[in-house]
């Protein structure tokens, strides 16, 4: 249909409007000649609707494709490729933005292994309690591991009544006991610490696990110790109370600091001092003690109490 109105519009053209003007090419352009008479057109003769739809909503002239509908199942065929290269650009960026945070994580662990000058200022920041929460329940945990040791309490006995005692004051406390396996670069072994679980800090969040460790500095201990290396086991918290994260760098931070004073010293480096040994103390898969049933049942008692007195 466009293709007649095309060579109609032609035939409205004087032969005087179609030779060119001097200095002018002799080829006409066509849409400059058929556009205008082409709205008339569709105005006189009412098919404005059917060329409406086969000319893109008449927004351009259509007059050399004779009415083919290939530019439409091109323009699909191109919007589909669009939305699956956003797709897949979309997956790319995720897995990027993933992989971005793993090699931060390895270039962080990189830095304090291989330079003592920034294991240093890791410890440095990352010594202090890192919320008002942590910073309280270090307080309690200072406060009942110096009773009880002044009471002769040591190790595993120790950590029983601290955490006994941090449940006297409405906190979820236990002993966990970590065990690992024998490994090329360190034995098996086991070690035993305290977590609390600490309740959400929003209605929707979840609990948050703190990890607490009596006895932290002397776990840094080594045969004679540098002078830089004392000085930055004396920043050491003797007590740890802390998450996962930042426990992992401090531990990596000392560890390091532990085996650059030792190959100063010409002292062999030994396996339980290496940093995955000690890693393995608070990072590996763990057992939660208990209460003593005599505990739990006094909790129990008081709960029934408490419900027969609101009845």
């Amino acid at each position: 249909m466009l293709r007649r109105l095309f060579d109609r519009q032609l035939l409205r053209i004087s032969p005087a409007e179609r030779l060119p003007a001097a200095g002018e090419k002799d080829e006409a352009e066509p849409s400059s000649l058929c556009l205008d008479g082409m709205v008339r057109s569709f105005i006189e003769d009412g098919v404005g609707t059917g060329a409406e739809k086969a000319g893109h909503g008449g927004r351009y002239c259509n007059c050399f494709h004779g009415g083919d509908n290939s530019d439409d199942e091109e323009d699909e065929e191109a919007a589909a490729a669009a939305a699956s290269d956003v797709a897949e650009t979309i997956k790319v960026c995720t897995q990027t933005y993933s992989l971005l945070g793993a090699i931060e994580s390895a270039r962080t662990d990189f830095l304090i292994i291989y330079n003592p000058s920034h294991a240093a200022g890791v410890v440095q920041g990352l010594v202090h309690c890192a919320t008002l929460r942590e910073r309280n329940l270090l307080a309690d945990v200072a406060g009942h591991v110096e009773r009880h040791r002044a009471a002769g309490a040591r190790r595993r006995e120790l950590l029983r009544l601290v955490a006994s005692s941090l449940r006297a004051v409405g906190h979820d406390a236990a002993v966990c006991v970590s065990r690992w396996d024998k490994s090329a670069s360190h034995p098996a072994g086991e070690h035993a610490y305290i977590d609390v679980l600490l309740p959400a800090a929003s209605d929707r969040g979840a609990r948050e696990r703190v990890l607490v460790d009596v006895d932290f500095r002397s776990a840094f201990e080594v045969a004679r110790p540098t002078k830089a290396y004392r000085s930055l086991l004396q920043r050491l918290p003797p007590a740890f109370v802390g998450k996962e994260d930042r426990l992992r760098l401090l531990v990596a931070a000392a560890a390091d600091a532990a085996r650059a004073s030792l190959k100063k010293r010409g002292l062999h480096l030994p396996p339980w001092r290496k940093l995955e040994y000690m890693r393995a103390k608070w990072l590996s898969p763990y057992e939660r003690e208990a209460p003593p049933a005599e505990e739990a049942a006094a909790a129990a008692g008081e709960v029934d109490g408490e419900g027969t007195a609101a009845a």
